[in-house]
């Protein structure tokens, strides 16, 4: 739960959400190339906030994995990234 708990704070730190969801897929994994027993590795996120304003998806995507550099550093394999603002999410 740790890499869970960091990226959740960092999440809140730099994008001020207004709603997010960080689910550790990791188990789902399992027998892949790569998989670590009891490694939070794969994650699927969504985000949703304002500063994603005016940014293209691959702007919004760079700006992620830019703050999940750390954690790409220490065994973080995989994150499917979903990213809003919240108009776009109320008609998602």
């Amino acid at each position: 739960m740790k890499r869970k708990i960091n990226i959740e704070n960092l999440i809140l730190k730099n994008y001020e959400p207004q709603f997010y969801s960080v689910l550790d897929v990791s188990e789902q994994h399992r027998g892949h190339q790569n998989f670590k027993e009891d490694v939070e590795s794969h994650f699927e996120i969504i985000i949703v906030s304002e500063k994603f304003r005016n940014l293209n998806r691959m702007e919004r995507h760079r700006m992620v994995n830019k703050s999940l550099k750390e954690e790409f550093l220490s065994d973080l394999h995989s994150v499917t990234i979903k990213t809003y603002t919240m108009e776009e999410y109320k008609n998602n």
